[in-house]
């Protein structure tokens, strides 16, 4: 979600400001990794074993997932939550970050199936008065080519993470804060950058069109007739519900992580506040890669990554182990969350990954081990997360995982 140094800078501000009323959690006195699993012994044991590659870079807590046809394998690792020692369970909630904005691209291109929005469409002719680009189109905002920078302002100075927090965004001050940026804006359409001021217009566009929230969309198209009990997107409540994987950020100096489970997502909205659970995630990719949520020609438009390396709302990775050699999915992290989720081409197997915190490489950017290890779980034999191709905007200058 946030380039290497926004999210670096995130963790100094709450790390480093005395004034923070989070938790820092202490390790319990027993707090040895936990395992659970269900089904299929030999899937579990290689799920465990890239749910331990995670775990040992840091992660407190780790739920990893495989879906082959119906036939579902779920391992938790770790723990949940640090203060009480609860172990991970495999049915635990967490922040799926900008794996919405897959969510959300299904049911912008559900619009356009149904006539009610073209892809080639101008923005502006929805969504007049923002300051918004002429030319920019709704592919522009979907495949992130518009030209517009994200919103990341919304921690320009004075803003802490303390203060915004609990701050309430709108839609349109998100698209304010973007337009604030002082870089120059690239002629939509001409050049690629990660965006989450993109997902919050695909928002706005639903809105425009239904008429309803695009949280009531999203419930009313993909979680309900999906079956998918434990996704929701919040609105208001900066809490999660159920039994949850806690959020932490660290220092990576040996201090205590920071518990940061807590906090509004209407800065994210439609680019990544959605809470699920590995088997929904899983659910949910199976649907799309079978034909259950688009007509072939939407899902084909969706897929279609020109000369930009990222289709609309999901992009491909390199993974020799599967037939064709690559997967689609697409990756999130917000505050104290990594996470990714992928599917064969044909539908045939998914997996999903939920890890809680956020992993640093040595030069300050957002490890992409999380992503790699949730694609890596689509193969058999003994997995390397290593040996899968980090996602594509890693070359790009910007994080490898969001």
């Amino acid at each position: 979600m946030l380039p290497g140094f926004w999210a670096r800078r995130l963790v100094v501000l709450v790390l480093g400001t005395a004034t923070l009323g989070f938790l820092a959690a202490s390790p319990p006195s027993q707090a040895a990794p936990a395992t659970a699993t269900t089904t299929s012994t030999g899937t579990a044991d290689r799920l465990r074993q890239l749910a331990d590659y995670v775990v040992d870079a840091g992660a407190p807590g780790v739920v990893v997932a495989r879906r082959d046809g119906d036939h579902v394998t779920r391992v938790a690792r770790g723990v949940a939550d640090l203060r009480t020692g609860r172990a991970a369970g495999p049915g635990d909630r967490y922040r799926v970050g900008s794996n919405t904005k897959t969510m959300t691209a299904v049911v912008v291109l559900q619009l356009v199936a149904e006539g009610r929005l073209g892809l080639d469409d101008k923005v502006v002719r929805y969504l007049p008065g923002l300051g918004l680009d002429p030319r920019m189109t709704v592919r522009h905002v979907l495949q992130q080519t518009s030209g517009l920078h994200t919103d990341t302002m919304v921690l320009t100075p004075p803003r802490t993470v303390e203060s915004v927090r609990f701050e309430y965004f709108t839609p349109r001050q998100l698209v304010r804060l973007a337009l604030t940026n002082p870089k120059p804006r690239p002629v939509p359409g001409t050049h690629w950058e990660y965006s989450n001021t993109n997902y919050v217009i695909a928002g706005m566009l639903i809105e425009q069109v239904t008429h309803h929230p695009a949280q009531v969309e999203l419930a009313r198209r993909i979680f309900r007739p999906l079956g998918l009990h434990d996704t929701y997107f919040p609105v208001a409540s900066p809490f999660v519900r159920g039994r949850h994987l806690h959020g932490y950020l660290s220092a990576g100096d040996g201090t205590p992580p920071v518990d940061i489970t807590t906090y509004g997502m209407s800065w994210l909205r439609t680019a990544g506040a959605v809470v699920s659970t590995t088997r929904d995630e899983l659910t949910f990719l199976h649907a799309l890669f079978t034909g259950r949520l688009l007509p072939k020609a939407q899902l084909a438009q969706m897929t279609d990554t020109g000369e930009f390396g990222y289709g609309l709302g999901l992009f491909p990775l390199r993974l020799p182990c599967v037939p064709g050699g690559v997967v689609w999915g697409h990756d999130g992290a917000v505050f104290g969350y990594q996470s990714g989720v992928f599917s064969t081409p044909d539908g045939s197997r998914q997996a999903a990954l939920g890890a809680s915190t956020w992993l640093f490489t040595d030069d300050g950017e957002l490890d992409p081990l999380p992503v790699q290890a949730a694609a890596a779980a689509l193969c058999d034999g003994s997995p390397n997360p290593a040996e899968v191709a980090p996602p594509r905007r890693a070359a790009a200058g910007v994080t490898p995982a969001r």
